[in-house]
């Protein structure tokens, strides 16, 4: 059978030759530290509250 033909192949060139990918941070990310939410709605609200702030301020800006 050939390499290409094997459903596993992918993962088998994955494991053979690992590497380290930096992942680029956001660097205008609101500060927020440990939150409690009594319900998913809350949450929500949250998050878009959080999502408002960072476009306010231009949006995501990436750094590497």
């Amino acid at each position: 059978m050939k390499r290409t033909d094997d459903i596993n192949a992918k993962l088998d060139f994955w494991a053979t030759k690992p590497r380290a990918i930096a992942v680029p941070r956001l660097a205008n990310l609101p500060r927020f530290g440990h939150k409690k939410f009594n319900s998913h709605a809350e949450m929500n609200r949250w998050k878009q509250n959080l999502l408002a702030e960072l476009v306010a301020h231009g949006g995501a800006q990436w750094m590497k």
